[in-house]
């Protein structure tokens, strides 16, 4: 050993060098030689960092040297191989420099970054179960692992949050700016024949004590939808502390054809057609209705005004996933004025919902009937403004409604937009010619 530095401790030996050159040869996996584990890169033209971990032995090609000089004889050791090689064994967590002096040539200088064992086996983790994902990365800063990505998706940045939430040694960087998915919702509202709805591809139970699901077509179900109901059989009715009615959710893989053989034959007949879009992660609504005044006293004799809305709510949150398929919490409220509660001569207001959280793939239909009943319609006699209501006012005004041989019915099909605006246009002058035929077919049907 002579001619290095006092940082090599002389009471190591010969034997114990040769000892070490020897595991290091035939314990290869534990052996780096600027490879998977451990990061070299550059700060200089003479001088590299060394990111290695507790535990690791890392390699270094240097050629014959004529000294070795450690900074930090606590955090890493180091040996020369056969004067080709020199070994680097990280001793504890820290930061120490590394000096090599060749036989010929420059002196050659590194800064070593040991992180403890277990940061590494942490990044192994993280990477596992990030999966292969080309918009992100995931890095050991220190005794941190840093997670990294751009314009990442509601589904990615969820799983992220998760796996931060498990691991106090994680740091997310993710950055979710970007162009988020946007999604478009074709809803229809229709007034169909009772004896119709068979057609729909959705076999209806005839009466229900609250919601009752359906499944049918090539679909992915829901939370909702996977309890006791198998494709294409209509499930069970689930009781509901609310009033009884009937309402019931079915999704549709395609109905365009059938809804136009509907229309044309006079077994339904189009009350609305609003086009909602919001990127994914957002969320849209539609409402069409009206406001109930309620006066109500102050104090001191004064008497203000409250309104309460009524009419048709409908709200959906849809989420793109990576495999395309849509997620989607859809709520629908349809409020009239209820003549059977008044207090002091003011109507109260019925309520019936429906709610469900559905998978569906683009173009597939969610299908949602049963929400009115033909008491509400009864009320049109008292109200006479309830016919003049956007959307409702049309059925109220149906005498087929009034004698419960109709049902209202709604139904939702998301498209994705395309981010390619040639593709989009696309899309835009086909949904554009599929509503002008629609038009066309209305108005011979009229």
């Amino acid at each position: 050993m002579r001619g290095f530095p006092s940082s090599i401790s002389p009471s190591i030996g010969p034997v114990m060098f040769a000892l070490a050159a020897i595991a290091v040869h035939f314990a290869l996996p534990g052996v780096s030689a600027a490879k998977a584990g451990t990061f070299e890169s550059r700060t200089g033209d003479a001088q590299a960092m060394l990111h290695l971990y507790v535990g690791q032995a890392h390699l270094l090609n240097t050629g014959p040297l004529r000294r070795i000089a450690v900074g930090n004889g606590r955090v890493i050791q180091a040996t020369s191989l056969d004067d080709r090689q020199v070994l680097v064994i990280p001793e504890a967590a820290g930061q120490s420099t590394l000096h090599l002096w060749p036989r010929e040539g420059i002196e050659r200088s590194y800064v070593v970054n040991v992180i403890p064992a277990d940061v590494s086996r942490l990044l192994t983790e993280i990477r596992a179960l990030l999966g292969d994902q080309p918009n992100l990365g995931s890095r050991v800063v220190g005794d941190k692992v840093v997670i990294e990505g751009h314009s990442v998706s509601e589904e990615q940045a969820s799983r992220i949050a998760e796996i931060s939430a498990r691991y106090p040694q994680i740091v997310n960087l993710v950055s979710k700016v970007g162009l988020e998915k946007m999604i478009e919702m074709d809803v229809r509202m229709i007034e169909v024949r009772r004896d119709a709805l068979q057609n729909l591809g959705v076999r209806w139970a005839p009466t229900a004590n609250g919601p009752m699901f359906g499944v049918v077509g090539d679909t992915y179900r829901g939370a909702a939808f996977s309890k006791g109901i198998a494709a294409g059989v209509a499930g069970n009715a689930v009781t509901s502390a609310a009033a009884p009615f009937a309402a019931s959710l079915g999704l549709a893989a395609s109905f365009k054809s059938t809804l136009q053989m509907l229309v044309q034959n006079g077994d339904a007949v189009i009350l609305a057609e609003p086009r909602l879009a919001c990127k994914s992660g957002g969320s849209a609504r539609f409402v069409a209705g009206g406001e109930l005044p309620i006066p109500f006293s102050t104090g001191f004799g004064a008497t203000s005004v409250a309104f309460k809305e009524y009419g048709v709510k409908f709200d959906i949150a849809p989420v793109t996933g990576s495999n395309g398929v849509i997620a989607a919490k859809v709520a629908t409220e349809i409020s009239a004025i209820d003549f059977e509660v008044q207090v002091n001569n003011i109507p109260g207001l019925t309520k019936r919902r429906a709610e469900t959280e559905v998978n569906l793939r683009e173009n597939e239909t969610l299908v949602i009937a049963g929400l009115l009943s033909e008491e509400t319609s009864r009320n049109v006699d008292r109200v006479p403004a309830l016919g003049d209501l956007p959307v409702l006012g049309r059925l109220f005004r149906s005498r087929l409604f009034r004698d419960r041989q109709t049902e209202l019915v709604v139904f939702v099909t998301p498209r994705l937009v395309s981010e390619d605006p040639h593709i989009a246009r696309a899309q835009a002058i086909q949904r554009r010619n599929e509503a002008q035929d629609l038009r066309e077919l209305l108005r011979m049907v009229d």
